[in-house]
This record gives C-alpha cells, structure tokens and sequence, in this order.
C-alpha cells in the first residue's frame, strides 16, 4: 500500500505528532506538571511510570546542553522518565547521544499509519460479535476491564481511573468495545485528536482470541473516523502486532525507539500502548 499523498517523513511525524497529542491528555491530570518549549515536551505525572519526554528537536549543537537540560526535573526529583526517539526527531544521532547520557534503550515500536478514503468495512467480521461505544459510567467501567485484562494489566489500579475518566470532557476519547452475547471480549480506543486520529489500547484477553474482535474493533475505528472527517488513522504498535496491522493495510513509516532513565532503582515502567 502507497502511504497515499504522504511521503513517509510526512507520514512519520504524523504519527510522532498524534503521540505526543495523546500523551497530553493521558497525563494532563491534576497535579500534573507539563513541561514544554519550542523544541521538546516533558511531563512529570504523579504516577513515576507515566513520566516522559517526547517531541524533540534539538539543535545539534545544543543538543547535548538540551538533554541535560530535560532530565534535570527528573534527576532532581530522582524518578525514572522515558524519552520517545521517533523518525522526526532531532538531531540525526538524538539515540546515540541519550545511551551517552545515561539513558538505556527499552524497545522499539513501529510507528503505522493507514488512509482513509471512506472504504473501510467490516469483511471478516464474525457474525455474532457486536461493538458498541462504551459511552455510560458502567460501560466505561467494563471496557476498561476488558483492556486491561487483554495487557494483562489487571494489578495496575492507577490505570484504572486513567481509562475510565479521560477524555469525557473534551470528547477525544472514543471507548470501543466488543461484545459476544453480550459478553464484553475486546476493547480499543479512538483517539480523536487535532487533525489527526489514532488507535491505541487494542486488546483482547487471551480466552477471547482468534475470534475475530480485534480485527473487527481496528475496522471499527477505521470507519469511524473516517466518518469523523480524518485523512488518517496513526498508531505506535508493539513488534509482536505488526503483522495484524499490515494485514488490515497499515504501512510502517519507521521506528520508535523507548529509551529510560532510572536513577540507580529498579523502577518498572509500564508502557500499555
């Protein structure tokens, strides 16, 4: 598949853009401290897990001032942060030069993006899975469920809060959920950002795979956001997820690379995307 009208720098920095849209939101909390300036984002949660910096571009000449610059709120406070190395950042060599700073590489992800021209359907849908927007307080409540259960992140009870109550007031967050007889199997999140949209949160507990709910919520928000009005439709997926998304006719447009600073702890960071 083509990458449409979008080169695939274009197509890279449509996807680090949506990240960086969605990781506001997700962390933007009460008691939350954004940091930003003209080249990076930074934000120290409340919760030592969900600590980042994304989005940076720095001159290369400054770069290595600029680094030191924002892991200092970090260091002082002496919690982990990770830092997103995407195909849009700057300089070239920003990987190299955090493993120079004490950062250490985490993972990749690859970043996906898929066009919408109003085509998407539902081919390969079974018959008797059904998906709803989770829309109602108890609905919220079984979605979020349902997803954690498919991470298998049951035992994360700050996440929970997070999943159920973000995104009501601005109307970015679209809660999508499989059902079989009724029975909540599956779960994705819509995220309806400003000029673009993204996929995040698919998951699907291991009793309910291979039915076919995952394929039918990414084709569900395919079309929803078509009809949304997106050009569109961007995610950050784990390696292990790539070839479903392909299938479905995403196009990798590069490597994210997750690096963390830790300081001197055995921090656990939990990246559920």
């Amino acid at each position: 598949m083509a990458l449409d009208s979008l080169t695939m720098e274009a197509g890279a920095c449509l996807v680090s853009e949506e990240m960086a849209q969605y990781f506001l939101t997700v962390d933007g909390q009460p008691g939350t401290s954004i940091l930003g300036d003209t080249s990076a984002s930074s934000i120290r949660a409340p919760h030592v897990d969900r600590n980042r910096i994304f989005g940076a571009r720095l001159g290369a000449n400054t770069a290595d001032q600029d680094i030191e610059r924002l892991l200092l709120p970090f260091r002082h406070a002496a919690v982990p942060v990770t830092w997103y190395v995407d195909g849009c950042s700057r300089p070239n060599d920003l990987a190299t030069r955090l493993v120079s700073h004490g950062l250490e590489l985490h993972c990749f992800w690859t970043g996906m993006i898929h066009p919408l021209d109003g085509s998407a359907d539902a081919e390969e849908a079974p018959p008797d899975i059904t998906v709803v927007e989770a829309v109602s307080t108890d609905e919220r409540e079984q979605w979020m469920r349902i997803v954690l259960e498919g991470f298998g992140l049951t035992k994360f009870h700050d996440l929970e809060s997070v999943l159920t109550e973000t995104g009501l007031l601005s109307g970015r967050w679209h809660r999508l959920m499989a059902l079989q007889d009724r029975t909540p199997v599956g779960g994705a999140l819509l995220f309806a950002g400003d000029g673009v949209a993204g996929l995040h949160w698919l998951g699907v507990p291991q009793m309910f795979r291979k039915r076919g709910a995952g394929i039918l919520l990414s084709r569900w928000a395919l079309a929803q956001a078509a009809r949304m009005g997106y050009s569109h439709l961007v995610l950050q997926a784990n390696p292990e997820v790539v070839p479903l998304y392909v299938r479905l006719g995403f196009e990798s447009v590069g490597e994210i690379a997750v690096f963390d600073w830790r300081p001197g702890i055995d921090a656990l960071t939990v990246e559920p995307d």
